[in-house]
């Protein structure tokens, strides 16, 4: 997680995180939470290993919203 260097709000539950090494990664939350309130970022707490993980790690908005990721999927571009 330390090699994310931006997030952007796709709509109510996706988020697009920006890697360190040119990668967007997409992040859905689960349905009871708004991903509006993670346009200012974001904190997670430091898993063993380091990674985001599905179902295991959550998701702490710096407005205090706390939210599970329910899908990652690595985005590339359309040739």
């Amino acid at each position: 997680m330390r090699d994310v260097t931006g997030v952007r709000v796709i709509n109510d539950d996706i988020l697009v995180l920006f890697m360190r090494d040119q990668r967007m990664i997409e992040a859905e939350l689960e349905r009871t939470c708004s991903a509006r309130e993670f346009y200012q970022g974001f904190y997670m707490e430091r898993s063993g290993d380091g990674r985001l993980c599905v179902d295991r790690d959550l998701l702490q908005a710096r407005s205090g919203s706390k939210c599970e990721v329910e899908r990652l999927r690595q985005l590339v571009p359309a040739d």
